[in-house]
């Protein structure tokens, strides 16, 4: 597999991953992030076959920039993969009101913001492959989640409606919806959790980056889909949200008694 990937959110977890793999199966890839430490760390681990620049998605502007800079650097992608976001799990009231706001700004504009930086680009070129990042909690509203299922239902809204925008041009757009995956977000994730949401989440399946990374390079060398849902039991609960929705209802509502 040759081509030029932009990966954003590239510098730790799933899209650290995902760049591992691209760059193992001989692409260049950009792996773009707020975070030049964690920059740094990701290109000792890629290797020379990787560049890296530092960009925030929050800022439309500044993402822009970056991105039609390192196109006259290094040319139009091929794919462009977005994982950057993060998850502040707690209930709706308690939640601090800059995780909300931030958490809209990051997964779903942040989303917003990088497909507008690229989309002139790959259009010009008439191909390319754009990923988003969703979740498992972006196909079904998980209790202790609000505000970030709803930036991941909206991420799901978007890259349908932009697949069906950008076909005429020869475009393709996945979205990855990964269930619990161990990551540093992850971590920080089970700082947060109430504990209802701990107890619920026993039975769940964990992913590795490398298994999530893993599904999305086999999905990427199909022709068709849309949906990329990494692990069996994360497609099989897929299959009950659209079928059964009246069963994961059940699963998937707080418990009438209270964990203190």
């Amino acid at each position: 597999m040759s081509g030029l990937a932009f990966v954003f959110g590239g510098s730790e977890g799933i899209g650290l991953a995902v760049a591992e793999r691209l760059v193992a199966s001989g692409r260049q890839v950009v792996v773009l992030s707020r975070s030049a430490a964690k920059l740094d760390a990701a290109l000792a681990r890629l290797g020379s076959g990787a560049l890296a620049r530092a960009v925030d998605v929050t800022d439309a502007a500044a993402t822009r920039g970056v991105v039609d800079a390192l196109v006259a650097e290094v040319g139009v992608p091929d794919l462009v993969v977005t994982t950057a976001g993060y998850a502040r799990p707690g209930y709706l009231e308690d939640l601090p009101a800059e995780d909300v706001t931030g958490m809209v700004a990051t997964n779903l504009l942040g989303t917003i913001n990088v497909c507008r930086a690229v989309l002139p680009h790959l259009r010009t070129a008439g191909r390319g492959t754009i990923v988003t990042t969703s979740s498992m909690a972006g196909l079904a509203g998980v209790f202790g989640y609000t505000v970030y299922s709803a930036t991941k239902f909206g991420v799901i809204g978007f890259s349908e409606a932009l697949r069906r925008e950008v076909r005429p041009y020869g475009l393709r757009v996945l979205v990855l919806c990964p269930p619990n995956t161990l990551t540093p977000g992850f971590d920080e994730e089970n700082r947060h959790k109430p504990a209802e949401v701990l107890a619920a989440e026993e039975s769940v399946a964990t992913l590795s980056p490398e298994a999530v990374a893993a599904t999305l390079v086999r999905a990427l060398g199909r022709r068709r889909g849309f949906l990329v849902v990494p692990g069996r039991d994360s497609r099989l609960a897929a299959v009950a949200i659209r079928h059964l929705p009246f069963v994961v209802d059940r699963a998937l509502r707080r418990p009438t008694e209270v964990v203190e």
